[in-house]
């Protein structure tokens, strides 16, 4: 072999020992996979990563992954999620593809048999209502429920034919309802703003009532006073009831599975015969009745869909009757006498639908989206004339004579749409909640309302050239706005040698639209249970509350 042939040898032999060395260290590894739990079920979002490396992927939805690597000697690829143990693999020299498929156990803890035998230990300013003989609890304002928490300290009705309540002296519409962590709004008559009417919480579908006259988590919205937290029963099997009164009747039916539940319950409730006894004479006609339903769709142990839905029409009818009294001394009795003539006649329509759906990645963390509508529909129609005579008692001549007239023509349509996410997650002694929440508004009314009063042959006020009304209105009012919501809050439990320690605190961030204002709201409770004495628990709440307005809070607060 001459010179230049091995020269040419050696050089042909060191290029393809330096491009193996470079391929070599240039050899990439596609590693991919699916993650499951320990029920055979994929966990979405876990973390696939390789040890050392920035190199790593998320599963999708059906805890898929891939990605690829730079190819080495040995890798360590990594498998974690919240909530489940880290599963490690080792690579030995891998190289083209490689699929890993891992099962992650559950961190989730499983208590023994637990028997109660006292009262739960109350560290927040949540408190569990007892819902026994609930049902049994006569009222002529068919809400059971309120009339239970009207028991509670710092509450007290004022009209036992409204469902209505005030808590701490503040005003009704400083109370907040939520029923399956979506809060309710409810229907509001024209003119005083007050709900009358069938309560919009069936007691025959409630599994459990929460209650809190202040002092609130950050969870819970823009009121003054206290939140009603209800949560409707999911049924297994068949149940049912009937029950009917004088005032009323209701009916409840309920049927469920391991997967599947769904409620169905109806009430009608008419006051004609007890508003009959009133001292103002005259033909009373409530009629009141509603709908309610609520299913719940488990497919699966990630999976929770629920849906509810009211519909309730609230009609009054009024026809004012003749009356007369007498009153003085024996001897100068005089009487009085009032005739009347037309009518009124109310008209409520109130609409509500919620539909959620939960995503429980494990039992320590779930997604939840929620979606909710409220509409409601209110006529006041009313012509009502009056005439009164005064004359002594047995004559026939008139001391005095007057005369009114009443008339309105009042509509009102609002609604109401809640699009939101909220979350959770637990940990040993960390309880993470937090949510965002955009609500729409929507009012439109029209009032139509005039009262003449003729008294002793004069009009009030008084003119001498022309005839004027004592009262007159007429407007149109609409109004738009969007309310943005985020909160977050944490309940930390610590026990110590002294006792048992816990502390929740949180924040809630609001805006509206309609006057660009920003609120930050911070609340926190702290309690304190002595190890000496367990039936003692010491709790101090502190926080900041807004409440923005409704419609009628924002229109004339003497209408």
């Amino acid at each position: 072999m001459g010179l230049h042939n091995i020269y040419k040898y050696i050089g042909t032999t060191c290029m393809l020992w330096i491009l193996s060395v470079a391929m070599g260290h240039a050899q990439t590894v596609v590693i991919k996979g699916k993650v499951v739990d320990d029920q055979k079920s994929a966990i979405e979002l876990a973390q696939v990563r390789v040890e050392g490396t920035g190199c790593g992927a998320v599963c999708n939805l059906k805890g898929e992954f891939r990605f690829s690597c730079e190819s080495a000697d040995s890798m360590v690829v990594v498998f974690s999620m919240l909530g489940y143990e880290t599963r490690k693999r080792v690579l030995q020299n891998p190289v083209d593809s490689v699929t890993l498929n891992v099962m992650l156990p559950s961190l989730g803890y499983e208590l023994g048999e637990v028997q109660v035998t006292d009262i739960r230990r109350q560290t927040g300013t949540m408190t569990d209502v007892n819902m026994q003989d609930m049902r049994h609890m006569g009222n002529a304002s068919g809400g059971g429920v309120e009339r239970l928490i009207t028991s509670q300290a710092g509450v007290s009705t004022h009209n036992e034919l409204s469902s209505q309540y005030n808590v701490r002296g503040g005003s009704f519409d400083e109370n907040s309802v939520y029923i399956n962590g979506i809060e309710v709004y409810r229907p509001l008559l024209i003119r005083s703003g007050q709900q009358e009417g069938l309560s919009i919480i069936n007691p025959d579908m409630v599994e459990r009532i929460g209650f809190s006259a202040g002092g609130f988590e950050a969870r819970y919205g823009e009121k003054m006073s206290s939140v009603l937290d209800i949560t409707y029963k999911k049924v297994k099997g068949f149940e049912g009831s009937v029950s009917a009164s004088l005032l009323g009747a209701s009916g409840y039916l309920g049927f469920g599975t391991e997967k599947f539940s769904m409620t169905h319950a109806v009430r009608y409730k008419t006051m004609k015969n007890l508003l009959g006894t009133l001292q103002t004479k005259g033909e009373y006609d409530p009629r009141d009745f509603d709908y309610q339903t609520y299913m719940s769709l488990s497919p699966n142990q990630r999976w929770t869909i629920d849906l509810m839905g009211v519909i309730s029409t609230n009609n009054y009818d009024f026809t004012p009757s003749d009356r007369t009294t007498k009153f003085g001394t024996s001897e100068d009795l005089k009487e009085f006498k009032v005739y009347f003539d037309g009518s009124e006649q109310d008209k409520f329509y109130t609409y509500f639908g919620a539909f959620s759906a939960t995503h429980n990645f494990n039992k320590m963390n779930s997604l939840t989206f929620n979606l909710s509508g409220f509409k409601t529909k209110e006529r006041e129609t009313y012509d009502i004339n009056g005439e009164y005579w005064l004359n002594n008692d047995g004559e026939d001549e008139s001391l005095g004579i007057g005369t009114y007239h009443e008339h309105a023509r009042n509509r009102l349509n609002a609604s109401v749409v809640n699009i939101g996410i909220t979350g959770q997650n637990r940990f040993t002694s960390h309880w993470l909640r937090y949510g965002a929440l955009m609500k729409m508004e929507k009012v439109d009314e029209t009032m139509r309302e005039w009262e003449m009063r003729d008294s002793a042959g004069y009009s009030l006020p008084h003119s001498p050239e022309r005839l004027d009304l004592i009262y007159n209105l007429v407007s149109v009012n609409s109004e738009k706005s969007k309310h943005y919501e985020l909160y977050f809050q944490d309940t930390w439990r610590k026990e110590v040698s002294e006792g048992s320690l816990v502390l929740n605190y949180g924040a809630r961030l609001t805006h509206w639209d309609w006057n660009k204002e920003t609120l930050f709201s911070p609340r926190a409770t702290v309690a304190f249970t002595p190890a000496n004495n367990e039936n003692l628990t010491y709790r101090f709440s502190t926080g900041v509350y807004y409440q923005t307005p409704f419609y009628k809070e924002m229109r004339d607060p003497q209408r």
